[in-house]
């Protein structure tokens, strides 16, 4: 629920006097007036409100009989391939992989057939433009910490006659000292002083940057906005076309959850007012937990892929002077590799939220071939396998040789959770997945080249040797090392 995130007056003591050092923190690093006053609101929120909780009292399930379905959209190709001139693509590329040791973009990972994340996303544009002779943009929202990386890797691509730059910076905010609400000091590393906003930054910093103003000037209307780590994410003309049939000012794709997903947010429909709406698990009462996980019940997740009028989001954002969000509190350490460091608060939002602020705003079913996300080295692995395949639109899709749900993957995470370690111990090729069904290895062990995998495999190495599975073994069951 997109709260009320009005200031208290400037004449509170409190929030005048423990917001003045953030305000001159982020003046002294040139971030636009917008953004401060933004983050000031959000601030305010957190010394008063913090998160507004959503019991079951407040939302409604949604049913299947809501939502748009992606496969009975075939009669929109049309239209929306000839509303592709008129759109342009954006990724959300500010993540770093700390969570798998890498301190660069998080998009510059390689993934599949030795191609990173990035080199498939160019390669997805130019396919379309080539494809359909559309010069459409492509744009990257970096953040500070991904920006230098990507666009050096990045090289000679370029957004072609359309005059859009290739890329825009979301903005920062300061981290919050627990022990008292001051800004973060850290002497040693400045930078760790500051956070990434969350992706629903996307908003204002479309409009700081100068990028809403550009697309919209040049007659481009529409956005399709996706994160850079999820490959099924790319421009589809049924959607597009289905939106501009429908004149949709906002339209969120979801997909069904599963087990795996019970824990994430979900599509559900305020009370109050019918609109849709995002419910995080840090909105739920702890009382509410169970009925928060029921997947029967509340049934659609967010992909975090969007399409968007960019005409409505302008006049959204000038009829709020910013767009309201719901606000995340994520409690961290100062240094997140250090769990010593002092612990902090970062403020965040999620771009999904917005559905809230948009009339008529509308989500759509879509299949698990629009969803593959890579979060930690197990999903990796996974799409590095031959459980997902290249397509020749440079998708990474589901193979369609495999009829069962994707095998669970577990990783030792002391030999397997950091990038450069993991790729060290699948050296040529990763095993072969398609015909196994749970893969869990404890220990330390490295696979030569074509292993295959069968039904439920479990490795288990206590020694503190490596153990090499040798190139063109097929692993079924149990195997304990001695």
């Amino acid at each position: 629920m997109a709260q009320d995130i009005s200031c208290v007056s400037v004449d509170d003591p409190k929030l005048s006097t423990l917001f003045r050092p953030f305000a001159l923190k982020m003046e002294q690093q040139g971030l636009p007036p917008i953004v401060i006053n933004t983050f000031k609101c959000y601030f305010n929120q957190f010394l008063y409100g913090a998160q507004v909780k959503l019991s079951d009292r407040d939302v409604m399930a949604v049913h299947d009989d809501e939502l748009a379905d992606y496969d009975a959209m075939e009669q929109f190709k049309d239209k929306g391939e000839k509303a592709l001139g008129k759109t342009a693509v954006i990724k959300l590329n500010g993540g770093l992989g700390t969570s798998m040791g890498l301190e660069s973009a998080k998009s510059l990972i390689p993934v599949k057939e030795g191609l990173s994340f990035l080199d498939l996303i160019l390669l997805q544009a130019s396919t379309v433009r080539t494809h359909y002779g559309v010069d459409f943009p492509q744009v990257f929202m970096n953040s500070f910490k991904t920006h230098m990386d990507t666009m050096l890797k990045v090289g000679d691509f370029h957004n072609g006659t359309t005059g859009i730059d290739l890329a825009f910076l979301q903005h920062r905010y300061p981290k919050i000292m627990a022990k008292d609400h001051s800004p973060a000091s850290w002497p040693r590393n400045p930078e760790l002083e500051w956070n990434p906003p969350g992706h629903g930054d996307i908003y204002t910093a479309m409009i700081t940057s100068g990028i809403l103003d550009a697309l919209l000037d040049k007659g481009y209307l529409y956005a399709f906005i996706s994160n850079s780590d999820n490959l099924g994410a790319i421009m589809n003309r049924r959607l597009l076309g289905y939106m501009v049939h429908h004149n949709l000012p906002f339209l969120m794709e979801v997909a069904r959850r599963t087990e795996q997903d019970k824990k994430g947010g979900h599509l559900c429909r305020l009370k109050k007012n019918k609109q849709l709406a995002l419910r995080e698990v840090a909105q739920c009462p702890d009382n509410e937990m169970e009925s928060f996980c029921d997947i029967e019940k509340y049934k659609f997740f967010n992909t975090n892929s969007i399409w968007i009028d960019l005409r409505i989001l302008q006049s959204v954002f000038i009829s709020h002077r910013m767009m309201p969000l719901d606000l995340i509190i994520n409690p961290k350490s100062l240094d997140p590799r250090d769990p010593s460091s002092p612990k902090v608060f970062q403020l965040e939002t999620a771009m999904g939220s917005a559905i809230t602020n948009f009339l008529n705003a509308q989500a759509v079913i879509v299949p698990r071939k629009r969803f593959a996300p890579v979060k930690t080295t197990n999903d990796l692995l996974l799409v590095m396998s031959d459980c997902f395949v290249r397509t020749e639109r440079e998708t990474i899709i589901p193979n369609p040789d495999r009829s069962t749900p994707m095998p669970s993957i577990s990783l030792d995470e002391n030999y397997f959770k950091k990038i450069d370690a993991f790729l060290a111990r699948f050296p040529k090729n990763p095993p072969s997945l398609l015909k196994c069904d749970s893969l869990v290895i404890e220990g330390d062990v490295r696979f030569e080249e074509d292993v295959r995998c069968v039904g439920d495999v479990r490795l288990v190495n206590r020694g503190p040797k490596q153990e090499v599975i040798k190139a063109g073994s097929v692993l079924q069951g149990e195997t304990v090392f001695a």
